[in-house]
């Protein structure tokens, strides 16, 4: 399961890279892909009934809920889209957010109470029949329990992290379908139960984790931590039951640790490796590679060194060169607009996004997209 979030190399803060002419996919060694290459605020705005608007002969027609506000992570879940929006600048430390709620179909707006701390991302999710929001303060992490019809507090799950450093980590989470709630802050890990927030158990990793996400069944968990500090990235795969360890791989060409989106089948992962990237899937069996298959390396130009996530069933990727749907089985590229946005999610055959310049649209994508 992928809640929306932004990661290292292309956040929710800055939005996706654009002015990009070439983008080349890199030989990476870790995960075996083959080398090629190719041309390629300060408040919340209130909701409104905007017009749709489609691009000269597309057929990704968008609508903007809100047009100001700098969003964090979104979390759509039937008639209602939650997200956290930015009330001080991206500069401060620590940040102050605010968690917010939009009804879809009356276009009511209910916006919570400040919280002050370190955010990471995806730093909100809806599980358990509950809006959970994590943050750090000082040595601790703090997970949030939310009432999802008016945001108001009904619990606060204090974590003691093990790392104390000079640079306290910035908690992100992710939920499981029949699961735990996964929280991390550098090398640590919790799984909660996702309707109380007791811990089921904790672990810790050997590098600082910037990216989580579970498989549709709630049986794998897939962490991307870091290698080391002069970059790269690990995958692990762990059983969500018990917290075991199952096996792990390295990329020691990426510049940082990039995102993961789990499959039925497997992981897609996308990275950079300097003014490039990846983005491919490894099988859930070994870690090997198993997508793209048989595809030219001009297909994935547009996609490759940017952000990958699976909802609805369906791949989605973003890059300085657009915004593509793909078979998340084999890659297949379905459709692709030249719109830059971040961190999109897919809800009711609705994708929302974040929009580089501030502001939340909802994307209805041409009907290739959902195969």
């Amino acid at each position: 399961m992928n809640p929306p979030g932004y990661e290292v190399q292309m956040s929710a803060h800055t939005g996706p890279m654009r002015g990009l002419c070439v983008l080349l996919l890199m030989v990476t060694t870790g995960f075996g892909v083959a080398a090629c290459g190719g041309t390629a605020g300060t408040a919340v705005g209130v909701p409104g009934r905007t017009t749709s608007t489609t691009s000269p002969q597309s057929t990704w027609t968008t609508r903007r809920i809100t047009t100001t506000g700098t969003v964090l992570d979104l979390a759509p879940t039937g008639q209602v889209l939650y997200w956290l929006n930015l009330v001080s600048s991206l500069s401060s430390d620590p940040m102050t957010i605010t968690p917010t709620r939009y009804d879809l179909t009356n276009h009511a707006l209910d916006i919570g109470t400040n919280i002050s701390g370190l955010v990471g991302g995806p730093a909100l999710t809806v599980t358990g029949g509950w809006v959970w929001v994590v943050f750090g303060q000082g040595l601790h992490t703090v997970a949030e329990q939310l009432d999802p019809g008016n945001l108001a507090l009904h619990a606060t799950h204090t974590l003691d992290e093990s790392e104390p450093t000079p640079n306290p980590p910035s908690p992100l989470l992710t939920a499981t379908v029949g699961g735990p709630l996964f929280v991390a802050a550098g090398v640590d890990l919790w799984a909660l139960d996702p309707t109380s927030g007791a811990t089921e158990y904790h672990l810790t990793t050997t590098g600082r984790i910037a990216w989580m996400s579970t498989d549709p069944a709630g049986e794998f968990l897939y962490v991307v931590s870091s290698l080391s500090n002069q970059g790269g990235e690990v995958v692990s795969q762990y059983d969500t039951g018990t917290g075991k360890l199952l096996q792990s791989t390295d990329e020691s060409s990426a510049v940082g640790p990039g995102t993961a989106a789990a499959t039925s089948g497997g992981v897609w992962l996308s990275f950079r490796s300097g003014m490039a990237g990846a983005a491919f899937e490894l099988s859930s069996s070994q870690l090997h590679l198993i997508s793209p298959v048989s595809q030219s390396c001009a297909t994935f130009d547009q996609i490759m060194g940017g952000w990958s996530g699976v909802s609805e069933g369906v791949l989605w990727l973003t890059s300085g060169l657009g915004f593509t749907c793909a078979d998340p089985k084999g890659g297949a590229v379905r459709a692709s607009e030249p719109t830059h946005v971040a961190n999109p999610i897919a809800s009711g055959h609705v994708v929302y996004a974040e929009e580089p310049a501030g502001g939340i649209v909802a994307i209805s994508p041409p009907s290739a997209c959902w195969g």
